[in-house]
C-alpha cells in the first residue's frame, strides 16, 4: 500500500503512521473492553475537560487546521472528540473490534486514527487538502464540509480525514482486511508507536496478522 503527504502538509509537519492488517472482525469483544479500553476511560475522566486543551498533541493538531483555515472549534478532530466525550463521562458508542482499537488508539496517544477497508479504496493513498465546496457522505452523518480540511484521497475521490469519515471506506463486521492510518503533528516515537500498535492489533483482532507497516 503506498501512501504520499502532500508537501504543503508535509511543510506543516504532518506525518501519517498505517499499518495494514488482516483478521476476522466481530462485533464486540469484553476482554478488549475490559483490558484496554475501560481502564483508559478511567483515566481521562480523572482530568476533566480542561486537559484537553493543554494537551501538547491536541495543541499541535489544531495549529495544522487553524493554518489551512480550518476551525478546529467547529470541525474537531477525532481525538479532541473522543477524549471530551470519555471526560464528560458520556463514553463511547461500541461498534467492531476495529474500530473500537481505532479509538482506543485515537485516546491513548491523543492523535486522530482511522481505519478503513482496503477492498473499498485504492492504492495509492495521498493525503491532501480538501478544495473550496467539497465535501462527502460522513459516517452518521449527512455530509462533511471537507474544505480546507486534510484529507485521504484515492482515484474515487476523498475518502477520510481526521475529522470524521466518508462512508465509502468504513470498516464493517465483513472487512477482513483493513488500514490503520494515524495523522501526527508532532515528532513522535514512532517506533515505539509502532511497535505498541501492531501489538494490540495482534493480541485483540481474531486471526489479526499486521501484513504491513510505516511512517510516510
Amino acid at each position: 500500500m503506498e501512501l504520499i503527504v502532500s508537501p504543503t502538509l508535509k511543510e506543516l509537519g504532518v506525518t501519517l503512521s498505517y499499518h495494514l492488517v488482516s483478521f476476522k472482525n466481530q462485533d464486540h469483544q469484553e476482554k478488549l473492553w475490559q483490558e484496554l479500553l475501560n481502564p483508559l476511560f478511567q483515566q481521562l475522566e480523572t482530568g476533566g475537560v480542561g486537559q484537553i486543551k493543554e494537551d501538547p498533541q491536541i495543541i499541535a493538531t489544531k495549529k495544522v487546521y487553524r493554518a489551512l483555515g480550518k476551525d478546529p472549534a467547529r470541525f474537531r478532530p477525532s481525538s479532541d472528540s473522543l477524549w471530551r466525550r470519555v471526560a464528560q463521562q458520556k463514553g463511547l458508542y461500541q461498534i467492531n473490534d476495529l474500530v473500537d482499537l481505532n479509538n482506543f488508539f485515537s485516546l491513548k496517544y491523543r492523535i486522530p486514527f482511522g481505519s478503513y477497508d482496503v477492498t473499498k479504496i485504492q492504492s495509492p493513498i495521498t493525503l491532501t487538502v480538501g478544495e473550496a465546496g467539497e465535501t462527502y457522505p460522513g459516517i452518521g452523518k449527512a455530509s462533511v464540509n471537507i474544505e480546507n480540511l486534510m484529507v485521504l484521497t484515492d482515484e474515487s475521490g476523498p475518502f477520510g480525514s481526521p475529522t470524521a469519515d466518508s462512508t465509502r471506506g468504513m470498516i464493517g463486521e465483513d472487512t477482513s482486511e483493513a488500514i490503520v492510518i494515524g495523522y501526527h503533528f508532532l515528532a513522535d516515537d514512532f517506533a515505539t508507536i509502532q511497535k505498541e500498535i501492531k501489538e494490540v492489533l495482534e493480541a485483540y483482532l481474531t486471526e489479526g496478522h499486521v501484513i504491513e507497516q510505516g511512517i510516510v
